[in-house]
């Protein structure tokens, strides 16, 4: 009676998380308390079939001697299971960025995506794509993978860029958002790009950006969307 007990209670668990999993999705592009709701759903489930997990272990053993035994391996085993998941990336992460000196601005082409580093998080490598695309990969995916990284910056190409600046614009704040810009490119490099306000011989307000990257056709990009930055309202 207690096998067929815990075989329905398993079943009504499962069907019940597909019928949550079916709500999820109807409701993932509404209001935000709900995809809030929504993210909270795998928690859920994962302390509900660990708590069902004892309570199968309680009805077929409890009346046992070594009931306690069972318990105590079964914590040990969830504590160990656990801290593999959390720990195994930040890990990876250390070991990889000690041995390959990893920094933020570097280009890097990975099996799974390729585009500049914008983040060395501590679970995770944080890339922007060619498309501005934000890719997170989990260290321990890369700990084992081949992942190419640039040329030195000697090997880079400089550019010089003058953009006027707007008699409705803020220099310092059109200078701030460019560099923003500037760092967040898939196709610059490191160094950082310099920026400097100077004075045309008209009169007029510039901006002469310098900036590096491998091709002269990243350049021409980098420059064009420079240039709509600070036509933008």
């Amino acid at each position: 009676m207690n096998l067929m007990i815990f075989i329905l209670a398993g079943f009504l668990l499962f069907f019940m998380f597909q019928l949550l999993g079916r709500v999820k999705r109807t409701f993932a592009t509404q209001k935000p308390w709900q995809r809030n709701a929504a993210s909270l759903l795998p928690v859920a489930e994962l302390i509900l079939w660990v708590a069902y997990a004892f309570w199968g272990v309680h009805i077929f053993f409890g009346k046992y001697r070594y009931f306690d035994l069972v318990i105590g391996v079964m914590v040990i085993l969830g504590i160990v299971a656990i801290a593999w998941f959390v720990f195994r990336d930040f890990m990876a992460g250390v070991l990889l960025k000690a041995e390959k000196a990893l920094e933020p601005g570097q280009t890097i082409k990975t099996p799974f995506a390729e585009g500049k580093i914008r983040q060395l998080g501590s679970r995770a490598i944080v890339l922007i794509n060619d498309q501005g695309e934000l890719v997170k990969i989990p260290y321990s995916r890369l700990s084992n993978e081949i992942f190419v990284l640039p040329p030195d910056t000697e090997d880079s190409l400089p550019h010089h860029v003058d953009i006027v600046i707007p008699d409705n614009k803020n220099p310092d704040e059109l200078r701030n958002r460019i560099r923003e810009n500037l760092i967040a490119m898939p196709w610059v490099l490191l160094p950082i790009p310099e920026i400097a306000l100077i004075k045309g011989k008209d009169g007029t307000l510039k901006l002469h950006v310098m900036f590096y990257t491998h091709i002269r056709s990243h350049a021409a990009i980098v420059e064009e969307k420079l240039k709509k930055i600070a036509r933008q309202h």
